[in-house]
């Protein structure tokens, strides 16, 4: 039975507030035409379908769009909710989509309940464990829900989610292809250095799940939640995250984007492979001089670009100028070297400070920079206007 596994695809995500949604139309086409060539039988979306959990009318079409062309083409789909969605507005989708075979999981269910989606191929029949994103204030109710450890309390969220995990795979069978699909954050899983767009908040050690306490006896683990694609080695049975379909922040440059096609048959490893996902615009970043950086950018053209420009000190208007002259930087930092943080004015009370010394400091502390003669007189020429009467002003 052949699979085919996503998540991430974080629908409605800008980029420094300029739209995407092309990008997403084009890779979730592609996703499709993957789909259809490889003649896979089910998909499983793991987690973080919208960015936000109030979508965009935009999002919720794209959603919808290629739902509907899943159940053209007779794929069946598990929808699992991540930490980024609003569990309330899958649920409502899957009152009606189940029929039409999109399975959506928007909390965690007893496997009678549901918490096991079992799907029907031409060949083989395939029990899926879904499991959503477990949020903190709900890991002890899922856990309790299990009856997993009578001291769920003092347990950790990692543990207790680990055990909701293993309970849930618990009744796999060599009959069927055995399949867990979760939206979690397994420790030791890769992420970006910097700038990773990652919720950090839900990615730190107390949410990762210790591979060795994860079930062996799924034949594949289907993950979603980081965004940099990559197998697990050290999980106790074949492992992978699929990660985001674009390269959603900077930190994600450089990533190859894919989906993973499996290929399970009951009582035998499966096969993996990951197949590029390629329509996505790249994110890249240039340093270097205004000249330096606009030759630079016709290396690079269609991507979105990260501007670190070399300069001798801020200058009004400099990050317009980099985006006039390259139209693709949706970020401009400068560049230049700041002095010294000054302890000793540190430690002046600001009260006795007047106001021309105030914005000295000010712009001291934004920009490690003296503020010039010419920016000084002009604050004193503004300020002596602000503080005159409005009848001395007009005149």
């Amino acid at each position: 039975m052949r699979f085919l596994h996503t998540g991430d695809w974080h629908l409605g995500r800008t980029i420094r507030g300029r739209s995407r949604l092309a990008e997403f139309e084009a890779v979730l086409g592609e996703l499709l035409e993957i789909a259809r060539s490889e003649r896979v039988e089910a998909m499983l979306v793991c987690g973080d379908i919208f960015d936000s959990a109030s979508p965009s009318p935009e999002s919720d079409r794209l959603l919808n769009d290629t739902l509907r062309e899943c159940v053209g083409l007779g794929i069946q789909v598990v929808l699992l909710a991540g930490n980024h969605d609003n569990p309330r507005r899958l649920e409502a989708l899957g009152r009606l989509s189940d029929l039409l075979g999109v399975f959506v999981q928007s909390q965690v269910l007893l496997p009678e309940e549901g918490g096991i989606v079992t799907l029907t191929g031409a060949d083989h029949t395939a029990r899926i464990a879904a499991v959503p994103w477990i949020r903190e204030g709900h890991v002890i109710d899922a856990a309790a829900l299990f009856a997993t450890d009578h001291d769920a309390r003092i347990q950790t969220y990692a543990d207790q989610a680990a055990a909701v995990l293993r309970r849930l795979c618990a009744d796999f069978t060599p009959e069927t292809v055995n399949i867990l699909a979760a939206h979690v954050f397994v420790d030791g899983a890769q992420l970006a250095a910097l700038d990773g767009s990652e919720r950090l908040l839900h990615v730190g050690q107390a949410y990762g799940v210790n591979p060795a306490a994860l079930p062996t006896s799924p034949q594949y683990m289907a993950l979603g939640h980081i965004h940099q694609p990559q197998e697990l080695r050290s999980t106790p049975v074949p492992a992978a995250y699929s990660g985001s379909l674009l390269q959603l922040d900077f930190g994600e440059r450089g990533q190859q984007k894919v989906v993973r096609i499996i290929d399970a048959t009951p009582g035998r490893p499966v096969e993996q492979r990951p197949v590029p996902i390629t329509r996505g615009r790249q994110l890249v970043e240039l340093r270097g001089t205004l000249m330096e950086v606009a030759r630079a950018a016709e290396a690079a053209p269609g991507a979105h670009l990260r501007v670190l420009l070399d300069v001798d000190r801020p200058e009004p208007g400099m990050a317009q100028r980099v985006r006039d002259l390259v139209p693709g930087a949706v970020d401009v930092r400068l560049q230049y070297e700041r002095l010294a943080d000054d302890n000793g004015e540190a430690e002046r009370v600001l009260g006795k400070l007047a106001p021309k010394d105030l914005f000295a400091r000010y712009y001291r502390a934004q920009h490690g920079l003296e503020p010039t003669p010419e920016l000084l007189a002009l604050f004193d020429e503004l300020f002596a206007a602000e503080t005159h009467a409005p009848s001395e002003v007009l005149t």
